[in-house]
């Protein structure tokens, strides 16, 4: 098993549109996660700043006076110049000027301490999260997992020249778990040979002869190496007989897509490389979800942007914490390539015992062992891939109110004026060359939310999207999102590079919040909507500050029309275990969109920018009595107006407190912020009351830090020079701070 690996990070897709820089997730994280601190268009490959035609970027470096100037730095100090590509998420950068072993452990050594911290263990009733909520389709999951199961534990026992006889019955009790009235008649499925051929290749596995070849005991490598063959076939096993369900079913298979009905099933390779991973690890197995038809075909190219779970092998029972920890390090990207993804799902396979793991944006929950070779641990495995096959999408992990939809829009004969900053040579709202816009749009439809806390109603608004900005990178944290788009159907008006015409941002994320909506004294939305109300009528503020077009808790429906906040709490309903941190899904729309704070043109920008935010500030800690307790670089944007002059603008209110509400709430003692912009007594972790004067200490630091690592540009002894600064230490890793 390669268990090298390297980073991942968030990054922006963005290339024509402005974007706001996204905020610090509230878990420090000293091996990954990049800043998208950048010109949206000058981003490269090899950490040279290019434009998308590949000269070389404007605005050039700011030399501040008697500082050597390097390129953009992160939110941990981390080089950002990836390009995001159009086809999927947010790609990570090779971080070419870091010695890659120091990277690989310490991902090592930070799934050691997150499975020491964040997992709990021996939790049977995980189950209940990924069984169906309809109390029909869970009667019929267990039903079909029983049959499943009474097949298997008669192949174990019967000669084989009985087993096509015992398939036989088993299908017909299949067929007889489908309504009459949906059943199709001329359905002529037979899977014999398919069902029989995996049990044969399996069958060892749940004999305990597989330890064995030629009557000699199997090597610790080899041993691995066989449970890639045989738990996929096990998993096959399964597939094969839910698929027969659903061939049987006319209605369920007439079904167009995976969020309907589905199957889990095993990539054709293992012990590879995700084809669009940016580290050298290797998964075990990977897990797919497809959509139930025949011939029944295995995916081939295991991808993280495709895969519903990981399975991590190992060769004895007592290497469990081994297979935890690279499950840990492995599932980390399928945030990052999947955004629209929940919570996930993942296995381990240890000798005969199999775990499966459920990971919460805050702790992962793992079911004792399930051996395979006792028909109570055989039932209870089979019960986990009929549950995640029959379940509603969104038990999957999934978010069912986003849907990527991939559409040609019709072609076009009039320009339309693009608004924003100047895209390719032409001047801020000018109108483009007429040309036929024939390319593929790829884009989110991504159902908002509203809450009105006045009439204490819920509404919904539909928003479409462009391909994520900023991803989630990490297993355990906020998951914080950002997506540029609009309200406007695409379909109807897009840009002419194929992507929807941004008029505001969609920040989406998993904050802690009190579980009563009017007690929740940490909601961001309650804060953006009182800086409105008392600042909206000083005109000199307008725009330094983020409104709130709409925003809420994300809602899941339950079925019968109920509707519930999706939260930890929902997810884990059923599951008995205790909920430490109350997380709630949240999703806002905030207006205006802008630059990263690296755009800036001149230090006389700069100075205007960081005095815009400094006055922003003063306005909001004094007449709304907020404190924002996350200023930094990444929390900073650069707006255009029309004339080409900037403003600065303080975005993120995620960590903001209300002293108003908060006044003796010990959350005025926590640690908030971004490592190199935290004041001294964030540092020290004392206990002194948080004030306006921790942020303004983090304001400081701000201005002395663009000033000692420069703003844009990437000095050629950056490589030798910086990352042996002992300072490197301390903007990278918490643990070799200083």
């Amino acid at each position: 098993m390669d268990t090298s690996s390297g980073s991942s990070s968030n990054s922006s897709t963005s290339t024509t549109s402005t974007v706001p820089v996204p905020p610090s997730d509230d878990e420090y994280d000293p091996f990954g996660g990049s800043s998208p601190l950048t010109s949206i268009e000058s981003r490269s490959t090899d950490f040279e700043p290019t434009s998308a035609s590949g000269e070389e970027a404007s605005p050039g470096p700011i030399p501040l006076p008697g500082v050597v100037v390097p390129s953009s730095i992160g939110t941990h100090g981390r080089q950002v110049t990836q390009v995001i590509p159009t086809t999927g998420s947010a790609s990570s950068p090779g971080l070419a000027h870091r010695d890659p072993s120091r990277v690989m452990d310490a991902q090592e050594q930070e799934a050691i301490r997150l499975v020491g911290s964040h997992l709990v263990r021996n939790v049977p009733s995980i189950i209940n999260a990924a069984l169906p909520r309809n109390p029909d389709k869970r009667a019929t999951a267990a039903r079909l997992s029983a049959i499943i199961a009474e097949l298997l534990e008669e192949l174990l026992n019967i000669p084989e020249a009985e087993a096509e006889a015992a398939i036989r019955r088993a299908l017909d009790a299949i067929r007889e778990l489908v309504p009459q009235e949906t059943r199709d008649a001329n359905a002529n499925l037979s899977p014999l040979n398919a069902i029989s051929g995996c049990f044969a290749e399996f069958e060892a596995w749940l004999d305990g002869t597989w330890t064995q070849l030629d009557g000699r005991q199997v090597s610790d490598i080899k041993l691995e190496a066989r449970l890639y063959r045989l738990f996929p076939k096990f998993v096959m096993f399964i597939a094969h007989c839910i698929n027969a369900y659903f061939y049987y079913n006319g209605t369920i298979r007439a079904l167009t897509n995976e969020r309907q009905c589905r199957i889990v099933v095993p990539f054709g390779k293992t012990d590879t490389k995700p084809t669009d991973s940016d580290n050298r690890g290797r998964v075990d197995i990977g897990l797919k979800l497809v959509k139930p038809k025949m011939p029944f075909v295995r995916p081939l190219t295991i991808t993280n942007a495709a895969m519903f779970a990981i399975a991590e092998a190992k060769a004895y029972a007592i290497d469990h914490v081994d297979a935890f920890n690279q499950l840990f390090r492995y599932s980390r990207p399928l945030y990052e390539r999947q955004p629209d993804r929940r919570f996930l799902w993942g296995l381990t396979v240890c000798g005969e015992d199999t775990y499966v793991c459920l990971f919460m944006p805050s702790k992962a929950y793992a079911t004792p062992a399930m051996n395979v070779r006792t028909p109570e641990g055989r039932r209870a495995l089979i019960n986990f891939f009929v549950g995640w096959s029959l379940c509603e999408w969104d038990r999957c992990g999934y978010d069912p109110s986003m849907v990527l939809r991939s559409i040609v829009p019709r072609l076009r004969r009039n320009p339309i004026p693009m608004a924003g900053p100047s895209i390719r040579g032409t001047a801020s709202g000018s109108q483009q060359p007429v040309r036929h816009m024939q390319d593929k749009l790829t884009y989110y439809e991504i159902q908002v939310h509203n809450y009105d806390p006045e009439s204490q109603e819920h509404t919904t608004r539909q928003y479409f999207a462009n391909l994520p900005m900023v991803n989630a990178d990490r297993l355990f944290s906020r998951h914080t999102r950002c997506f540029s788009g609009s309200f406007t159907d695409p379909s109807l008006r897009c840009g002419y590079d194929g992507r929807v015409i941004a008029t505001s941002l969609l920040k989406t994320g998993w904050p802690e919040s009190n579980m009563d909506i009017a007690a929740d004294t940490r909601d961001e939305c309650h804060m953006l909507r009182k800086i409105t109300r008392i600042l909206g009528d000083d005109a000199d503020l307008s725009g330094r500050y983020p409104t709130l077009v709409c925003g809420g808790r994300a809602r899941i429906d339950l079925g019968n029309g109920v509707m519930v906040d999706d939260s930890v709490q929902s997810i884990l309903a059923e599951v008995d275990t205790e909920i430490t941190v109350h997380r709630v899904h949240k999703r806002l729309v905030i207006e205006p969109l802008g630059e990263p704070l690296n755009t800036v043109r001149s230090v006389r920008e700069l100075i205007i920018v960081l005095y815009d935010v400094m006055s922003a500030y003063s306005a909001i800690s004094g007449r709304c009595q907020i404190l924002h307790r996350d200023i930094s670089t990444n929390n900073i944007i650069v707006c255009r107006n029309a004339n080409g002059s900037a403003h600065g603008t303080l975005i993120d209110f995620d960590f903001a407190l209300d002293i108003e509400w908060e006044r003796e709430s010990p959350t005025r003692y926590a640690r908030t912020g971004t490592l190199p912009f935290m004041s001294v007594n964030n540092l020290e972790q004392n206990e002194n009351v948080r004030t306006q004067l921790d942020d303004w200490e983090s304001l400081i630091s701000l201005v002395c830090y663009l000033g000692t690592f420069g703003i844009n540009n990437e000095p050629e002894h950056k490589h030798t020079v910086d990352t042996n600064a002992h300072i490197y230490g301390w903007r990278e890793d918490e643990e070799t701070c200083c």
